[in-house]
């Protein structure tokens, strides 16, 4: 019993010794952590880039007009810019995307939208807007009109029937995409990418389609 009440006390004495000491940790660590990015909050340091989240100025990617027809289609480059301790506050870097018209409406992809804030102008719609940055290596990929041509020249993949139509293929390490699968737009097909392409958000203003945020998050 004695033998216990000794073991006991000294986990006690080790426990509470250990207490400044995880003290003097964050106390270093808070002052640091604000010396390398001075907008953080003290002992904010579980989300040190919560107040700076990327963003861009809306941009454009295609008018309805050019997106009349099913598998119709449009290249642009979103600006996205990530704040940064520069002269001019930030650092930008171009995104190309693709919008897409499909043959009939999904359920867009957008929960991630919610988590920042934003409400969605609509829940489905027949206009998919994506990042061509390949999830695998942040190669650039092509929108592939002919299916036949994913086989001919991206790897000799050849789809089931009811995938026989437009695809989405990097020419790089041969990903395969399908922008119109209604359970997960962008599906990878075959190849190496471990996930779809991030998506945009977008608004339609009159004639416009509007995109005004990317998927946050890395390239894989």
């Amino acid at each position: 019993m004695a033998h216990d009440r000794a073991m006991d006390r000294r986990r006690f004495l080790r426990a509470a010794a250990s207490l400044p000491l995880a003290a003097g940790l964050v106390a270093f660590a808070s002052p640091l952590l604000r010396f390398l990015k001075p907008n953080v909050d003290p002992f904010d340091v579980l989300q040190p880039t919560r107040h700076d989240p990327p963003a861009g100025e809306p941009v454009v990617a295609a008018t309805l007009a050019e997106l009349q027809k099913p598998w119709d289609f449009k290249y642009f480059v979103y600006t996205q810019k990530y704040p940064q301790y520069t002269p001019e506050g930030f650092r930008s870097a171009s995104v190309p995307g693709v919008a897409i018209r499909l043959p009939a409406k999904i359920r867009m992809p957008w929960d991630w939208v919610r988590a920042t804030g934003e409400t969605p102008q609509f829940t489905e719609s027949e206009i998919i807007v994506f990042s061509r940055i390949c999830p695998h290596l942040g190669c650039i990929y092509n929108f592939v009109q002919d299916w036949r041509e994913i086989t001919a020249g991206y790897g000799g993949y050849v789809p089931p029937r009811e995938r026989q139509h437009a695809l989405m293929g990097c020419p790089c390490h041969l990903s395969i995409y399908d922008p119109a699968d209604p359970e997960m737009p962008g599906r990878v097909l075959s190849g190496p990418a471990p996930r779809p392409p991030r998506t945009f958000f977008y608004t339609i203003e009159g004639d416009r389609v509007l995109v005004r945020r990317v998927e946050p998050g890395g390239i894989a």
